[in-house]
């Protein structure tokens, strides 16, 4: 006589149960919730550029032109949760240029106002143009300023909360700032 296979002890449907399983687990554990970030760059002293911002030393994203501070002035970018894949970085490498009123000057006569925009030549004095702005680099330690505390706090009201990273140029220098801000309110 033949023996009938029960459902539940197919290959198939065991895979299925305890995929779905090792998913739900994963997704409950309270420490690796995927928590929301913005960046704000701004600007403290003169305009600047934004050429690099590269946490982990992995191509970050680039604001470009950056002229002021927040609310006139200033970059915002926004990310999901769950947007990056390396989880929270340990440094980040910062290239800029700064603006000075020479270099615009010279900026408006040479580049801004000709008609053969894009030509051979042209291309030649834009990069003759952007060697002579000054250029710095600075790479950040982040490990003490987003901390584990400040991750923490996030994820508690992981929902409602994001992390705000605050990048401010003052010209020569660059000063970072993190804090748990809370964009919605609780129903």
């Amino acid at each position: 006589m033949a023996q009938a296979t029960l459902w539940f002890r197919h290959p198939i449907f065991r895979t299925l149960i305890m995929g779905l399983l090792a998913i739900l687990l994963t997704s409950c554990r309270h420490d690796e919730k995927p928590i929301g970030m913005s960046l704000l760059f701004q600007s403290a002293g003169m305009d600047v550029g934004v050429r690099r911002f590269d946490p982990d030393g992995i191509r970050g994203p680039v604001p470009g032109a950056v002229g002021g501070v927040y609310p006139r002035g200033g970059k915002i970018m926004s990310f999901m949760p769950g947007d990056s894949k390396h989880g929270m970085p340990k440094f980040v490498e910062v290239e800029w240029i700064v603006s000075d009123p020479a270099t615009d000057e010279w900026w408006e006569k040479n580049i801004t106002n000709r008609t053969d925009a894009y030509s051979p030549k042209w291309e030649k004095d834009y990069q003759e143009a952007i060697s002579k702005v000054p250029r710095y680099t600075k790479r950040i330690d982040l490990t003490s300023i987003i901390t584990p505390e400040l991750i923490t706090q996030v994820r508690a009201d992981y929902q409602n909360t994001e992390l705000k990273v605050i990048i401010t140029f003052n010209n020569d220098d660059v000063s970072i700032q993190a804090m748990a801000e809370k964009w919605r309110q609780n129903k």
